[in-house]
């Protein structure tokens, strides 16, 4: 919730704030950088280290600052730290903000433009996703330091226990799979391990976890991040391409065809619970996962025992053949209140030392950040000692390279992504809702809220 209040503070400082005077901010000799982590944390450690090196190899130039504010929970903490720098027309010079918010800043005004001032060739540089997720209205303004994916995990113990002809149901990590195969997978799991006294189903609790409990606890991005794919592989979405129409496309019929199948899930006996043990995964209680990235540092370092799997994220038709896999993170922008022509090109050059190859390749090493720019991919080692690491970043390196798609650029998607996680994905989960006929109710609920919480960001 703080993180949309601050949207409503921003539309209504706007106005006020361009015509404030940037004098200050331009006369200052050094540049200075927020981002929302923590100095400690590997990532603020990297951003340290490379605007380290930035100084000591122009220290004929304004040197660069940075100042790490930690984000709590979903980003309140940094979030508030910027809002009040807003208010006080004081904002950094560079700073972070999470990818989807970028469309909110840009109609607010206060981002600047970075087309015209980079160095050629560079943003062609960045993946595709990525410079979608950057871009607003046909111009380019966040780049992303880092990306991100979705795959499928599975507990290898408990498929191996599974008879042979179950356990031919299992893709391969370079095979697709559809979100019908995953679901008839996940239904003779749950049969099985209801009969079976193999030790490996010795805590099963549910064939799948989704981490729904976190759209509980508040992180509402994560739920609309797992599942918006699920309606781009059907050809559908949730938002419009002009990033504020929600009619006729929330509540489209191929969105609710795709949310039908999602809901198979918890056809009972369910298969999944919004409700799941915390680290349902990670402690041998479900035999399937939809999981993050971040997974896999987490579970090589933290549950060595665990034996783990990866393939890909399921696609909703065998033939589909578009982008639809989950993508994109926080990317650095820049002060749109400076003016001084001088000093946006300095900014510009330091933003491009933090998001260049070198950049990108140092990230992947030092936070397992998945590399934005192009020539940085194959720095992904999928070579290790460690099977379950070359299987899992094997799958996203794919996915990366194929089928990453940046989600909805619009300058109301935190109310877009709450609505959708809360009121589409969590509602059908905890109501345990089967038929075409309540999802479709759920979605025409949701888009008739957001539509009329858009009317103002419509011209």
């Amino acid at each position: 919730m703080k993180k949309l209040m601050l949207f409503v503070s921003i539309l209504s400082l706007v106005f006020s704030l361009a015509a404030c005077s940037s004098d200050e901010t331009s006369s200052s000799e050094k540049i200075v950088i927020w981002t929302q982590a923590s100095a400690d944390h590997p990532e603020g450690k990297m951003f340290a280290d490379r605007v380290k090196s930035y100084n000591e190899a122009n220290p004929d130039k304004p040197q660069v600052e940075i100042q790490n504010i930690t984000r709590a929970g979903a980003g309140s903490g940094y979030i508030d730290k910027l809002n009040a720098a807003i208010t006080a027309n004081d904002m950094p010079d560079i700073f972070t903000l999470d990818g989807p918010d970028i469309g909110a800043y840009v109609d607010a005004g206060l981002l600047g433009e970075l087309d015209g001032y980079m160095s050629e060739g560079f943003k062609e540089g960045f993946t595709q996703s990525i410079i979608d997720q950057g871009t607003v209205d046909g111009k380019f303004y966040g780049m992303g330091y880092s990306d991100s994916g979705v795959a499928v995990m599975y507990n290898e113990d408990m498929i191996n226990a599974l008879p042979e002809d179950l356990k031919a149901l299992v893709p391969a990590v370079d095979e697709d799979w559809t979100w019908d195969q995953f679901v008839e997978l996940s239904r003779k799991i749950d049969e099985f391990a209801k009969t079976t006294n193999d030790p490996a189903f010795e805590n099963y609790e549910v064939a799948v976890s989704l981490l729904l409990t976190d759209i509980t606890a508040g992180a509402y991005e994560l739920g609309t991040y797992y599942f918006t794919p699920l309606l781009w592989g059907n050809d559908a979405n949730i938002v419009g391409e002009d990033g504020v129409t929600v009619d006729g496309v929330l509540n489209s019929e191929k969105s609710v065809e795709a949310l039908t199948k999602y809901a198979q899930l918890f056809e009972e006996p369910a298969l999944a619970s919004a409700t799941e043990s915390e680290k349902t995964f990670h402690t041998g209680k479900s035999a399937l996962s939809v999981s993050g990235f971040w997974y896999v540092s987490e579970l090589v370092n933290n549950y060595p025992n665990l034996k783990f799997k990866t393939v890909r994220y399921p696609k909703m038709s065998e033939n589909y053949d578009g982008l639809y896999t989950p993508s994109g993170s926080w990317a650095f922008v820049r002060n749109g209140q400076i003016e001084d022509e001088e000093r946006v090109k300095q900014i510009v050059e330091v933003m491009e030392w933090l998001n260049n190859d070198e950049a990108s390749k140092e990230y992947y090493h030092m936070n397992g950040s998945i590399p934005t720019r192009i020539n940085s991919i194959d720095v992904i080692d999928t070579n290790t000692d460690n099977p379950y690491h070359n299987d899992a970043w094997t799958v996203l390196k794919y996915q990366v390279e194929e089928t990453n798609k940046s989600r909805p650029v619009s300058p109301g998607y935190p109310y877009l992504s709450e609505t959708f996680a809360k009121d589409v994905i969590l509602k059908i989960a905890q109501n345990k809702a089967t038929d075409s006929e309540t999802i479709k109710q759920y979605v025409d609920d949701a888009a008739k809220k957001i539509e009329l919480e858009f009317e103002k960001y419509k011209k």
